[in-house]
């Protein structure tokens, strides 16, 4: 059982989907690099930013903060996923953030009148409820820009395959060039970024500011938990400290589902003991392995398993070279199945022909379900 909760403070850790950490670790060049864009004339490139990286690396965190400090700096946003009918979620979304700023309604004409015991008016709507969707985000651009009020879209979750991703894409490039005040930010895991470059639809996209979010370092998960545990009234014992720095293992999700677990369960104490971040990580490794490493799991095919069922018998670096041999399978297989299991972002190649997981803690998960289920 956890201890009862401080009376006088919140839990400061953010473990949902979303949510912004009150302090965000390891990101500070990328949240100047699109700050500062957003602040600028719009001639820098990250007004147009994709991120990159498996699940759990904070891309939806990011993307709220973003949208959050653009409308505090006058913006409108329009925050969507990346599914069927984007198109019109972004239309309603800004035509709902700019109502306080511009009459957005179609103008409407009396199209007859009839005079009986009453008048009678039938109205017809403008020629402009008839155009496409461009055009009619055009005319709220033109109404913003009276204002000098920029929109920005997020979009998370992007997926090639949504036929929506051309109109939109082909959309951005025409308002950048047309002069409006727009932004378009992204968010996907890299295979998905990867088609969607790919794609002769969306090639505008290649000339975008692409951030690839990676583990973070030891001292940034450090300082990130010693800060938003001290806004929570709380403090870490040293060896507290760093087990549960070894714990997060560089993950930002992580980082955040120990933290919060840490401070449920210290209770009334402002301090934070070794014994209380061990029971609180353990809890929050079998979330991370519930909402994170099970979906990763599930997209796995048979080949894949055995790929990286072959690279997890080395401690850490794998030798492309040997997995030929491992797998009995031509270097063409591995050559394909290493590009696979790259832009999933489950591994990387540290140098040429060197590989290694890259999803924190997934190989330990990997390896316990392989024995658990008995696969291969």
């Amino acid at each position: 059982m956890e201890a009862g909760m401080t009376k006088d403070f919140v839990n400061p850790f953010t473990p949902v989907v979303g949510k912004v950490p009150l302090h965000i670790a390891g990101r500070e060049e990328i949240i100047a690099d699109i700050e500062g864009a957003l602040a600028g004339a719009g001639n820098d490139p990250a007004i147009i930013s994709l991120l990159v990286g498996p699940r759990g690396m904070g891309k939806t965190a990011l993307l709220s903060h973003f949208a959050d400090t653009a409308e505090s700096s006058g913006w409108v946003t329009a925050r969507v996923t990346c599914v069927a009918g984007m198109l019109e979620d972004i239309l309603i979304r800004t035509q709902r953030a700019t109502r306080h700023l511009v009459d957005i309604e179609p103008a409407r004409k009396i199209k007859g009148a009839g005079i009986a015991d009453f008048i009678s008016l039938e109205l017809e709507d403008s020629p402009r409820e008839l155009s496409n969707w461009r055009s009619r985000m055009d005319d709220i651009l033109d109404a913003l820009a009276e204002c000098n009020t920029g929109l920005l879209v997020t979009i998370d979750e992007v997926n090639p395959s949504i036929d929506e991703m051309a109109t939109l894409v082909a959309a951005f490039q025409h308002f950048l060039d047309e002069g409006k005040k727009v932004a378009l930010i992204m968010a996907g895991l890299p295979y998905a970024v990867t088609s969607l470059l790919s794609g002769k639809s969306t090639s505008f996209l290649r000339r975008a500011a692409r951030y690839e979010l990676q583990a973070l370092n030891d001292y940034e998960v450090e300082e990130a938990l010693m800060r938003t545990m001290r806004d929570g009234g709380k403090s870490f014992e040293p060896d507290a400290l760093e087990a549960a720095v070894n714990a997060v293992k560089g993950f930002p999700f992580m980082l955040q589902l120990v933290g919060y677990r840490v401070w449920r369960m210290a209770g009334d104490s402002e301090t934070v003991d070794v014994s209380i971040v061990n029971a609180a990580a353990s809890v929050a490794r079998k979330e991370l392995d519930q909402r994170v490493y099970e979906a990763v799991w599930f997209e796995l095919s048979e080949a894949d398993k055995s790929f990286l069922l072959a690279m997890a018998e080395d401690p850490t670096i794998t030798r492309q070279a040997d997995l030929a041999g491992r797998l009995n399978k031509p270097s063409g297989h591995v050559s394909r199945y290493k590009k696979r299991l790259m832009q999933q972002g489950i591994i990387q190649e540290r140098s040429r022909g060197l590989l290694e997981f890259c999803l924190p803690g997934f190989k330990e998960y990997f390896q316990e379900r392989i024995a658990e289920e008995g696969d291969l």
